[in-house]
């Protein structure tokens, strides 16, 4: 068996369930109990992309999956159709994208990720990126190393 990388899980419709599996190698797959797993496409993907993060939802109209490349860029696909870079209008391109998790809300589709300085930052399509709250968040513990030589004067 290839080695898994990232694995999602969703249900699709009211009892379907679905995985859906990053393989070291990049390559995406999907699986639907009682069929073998199959490959996913990987349509309009960057050659030779590293997959560094994803996650993969139910929308009414079908399948969704939305990854991070290797260079901190976001990619949605739908079944059917290529694969399409994401807006990241408003999102620190600075900051590396460090968690991801994707969900269907009445009016519509929402990211939310984690940037590597402990911030989050929600999404809309037809939005620029947008940070949320941390208030009532407890604050990041801040460990000070002196490594100066100590001298005796």
């Amino acid at each position: 068996m290839a080695n898994i990388k990232l694995l999602s899980s969703y249900l699709k419709g009211e009892d379907e369930t679905r995985y859906v599996a990053i393989l070291e190698d990049n390559t995406i797959w999907w699986f639907a109990p009682g069929y073998p797993w199959q490959p996913s496409s990987m349509d309009g993907l960057p050659e030779n992309c590293v997959i560094e993060n994803f996650i993969a939802y139910s929308k009414d109209d079908g399948t969704r999956y939305v990854i991070i490349l290797g260079d901190n860029t976001l990619w949605w696909f739908a079944p059917g159709y290529p694969w399409q870079p994401s807006s990241m209008d408003g999102l620190p391109k600075e900051k590396k994208i460090i968690q991801l998790t994707a969900y269907n809300k009445t009016d519509g589709t929402r990211y939310v990720v984690v940037l590597e300085d402990n911030t989050i930052w929600w999404f809309a399509p037809g939005y620029p990126w947008q940070p949320s709250s941390s208030d009532g968040l407890p604050k990041a513990d801040v460990v000070v190393v002196d490594d100066a030589p100590k001298t005796d004067a």
